[in-house]
């Protein structure tokens, strides 16, 4: 029987972000398999709140933009030893720098794994020649790796898994008219192109409703209420604001959308509208067409296109619904909790032998 691994986390960015709830949901499966995690994150982060809720110890270390790392390094090498920690993952760049350099101080000889789950190319530098293996959270991460220059058997493809919610019934079977687009108001989700769409689909379907949910960054509600009063459908938008249970929010809508430009290069937001079993329509851009069916991709800042698609959709509940049942049959056979968990802790066996 293989012994339990103790294995240290580092990530240090502030916010709960899509790197952040992979990082967690990745601790919590091989916490649940009896391996001892550690984190060392920021003060007052999501990481170190998820550590101190879940009973992990946890070791502070600087913020994102904090370079100051010497007193860091040296409690996280005492923790190293002390601790006799096996595997060191890691999150984004800066923690990879921090792993290679306890890597060249530590008397206890550790593996390290990278763990990507965010859009920021990676370099082939030094730090990265020390790593053992990579967790890639799509297979768009996996081809950001390969065209870096590292070999392709070292880098797995890991989706995250989800518990889809017992079934629901869209809340207008007869007709469908709820559209619902759920993730920060920032540029890069595509809002702008989201309402565009949606006055294009009020021409033809005149009792659908638009619902916003997300919380304000770069964008403010007060912006696109703007947008839409200009185009004339701002009776038919609704702004929900910050919502805390993603998945609620999508079994309240009829048809799901993610009218990204850019980024996403793994979708929490596309794992939820399957699991909920809602058509999924999206921008074929990251590892959205890993998760959205090819009939319902569209290219990114096309808000013809997109309203098309929405047409077909709303006034066809036939396809609507059997769009929505294959995506929930998808979240049910191809991200599930247990192959998650299963693959995740493979990988780190595996890296455990090649330290």
């Amino acid at each position: 029987m293989s012994r339990n691994l103790k294995i240290l986390n580092i990530i240090d960015i502030p916010w709960h972000s899509a790197l952040a709830a992979y990082a967690f949901d990745q601790a919590s499966a091989l916490a649940n398999r009896g391996h001892l995690i550690f984190f060392a994150a920021p003060e007052k982060s999501a990481a170190a709140d998820f550590a101190r809720t879940n009973g992990f110890p946890l070791t502070i270390i600087p913020a994102r933009k904090n370079y100051m790392l010497l007193g860091a390094l040296i409690r996280l090498k005492k923790l190293i030893e002390t601790e006799t920690i096996d595997i060191v993952n890691v999150h984004t760049g800066k923690a990879q720098t921090m792993a290679w350099l306890l890597s060249l101080v530590s008397v206890r000889p550790f593996a390290i794994i990278r763990t990507k789950a965010d859009a920021k190319r990676p370099s082939a530098g030094f730090a990265l020649g020390r790593i053992a293996l990579i967790i890639a959270g799509s297979k768009v991460i996996k081809e950001m790796y390969t065209s870096a220059g590292f070999s392709s058997d070292k880098v797995a493809i890991i989706y995250q898994g989800i518990v889809p919610p017992p079934e629901k019934a869209p809340s207008s079977n007869a007709n469908a008219s709820k559209v619902g687009i759920l993730g920060r108001l920032d540029p890069v989700k595509g809002h702008a192109c989201f309402i565009e769409a949606a006055a294009l689909v009020l021409k033809k379907v005149p009792d659908a409703e638009f619902l916003i949910a997300g919380r304000e960054e770069n964008i403010k509600y007060a912006e696109l209420k703007a947008q839409a009063e200009t185009l004339g459908i701002a009776a038919k938008v609704r702004y929900l604001g910050h919502v805390p249970d993603g998945m609620a929010f999508s079994q309240s809508c009829d048809v799901g959308v993610i009218a990204s430009l850019a980024s996403e290069s793994v979708s929490r937001a596309a794992l939820e509208w399957l699991a909920a079993g809602r058509p999924l329509v999206a921008t074929a851009v990251g590892s959205l067409p890993e998760f959205a069916a090819p009939e319902w991709l569209v290219p990114p800042r096309d808000p013809a296109m997109l309203a098309e698609k929405l047409i077909s959709l709303l006034n066809s509940p036939e396809k609507a619904l059997a769009a929505g049942a294959a995506n929930r049959t998808k979240a049910l056979t191809d991200f599930t909790p247990a192959s998650f968990a299963e693959r995740t802790e493979s990988i780190f066996k595996k890296a455990e032998g090649l330290k």
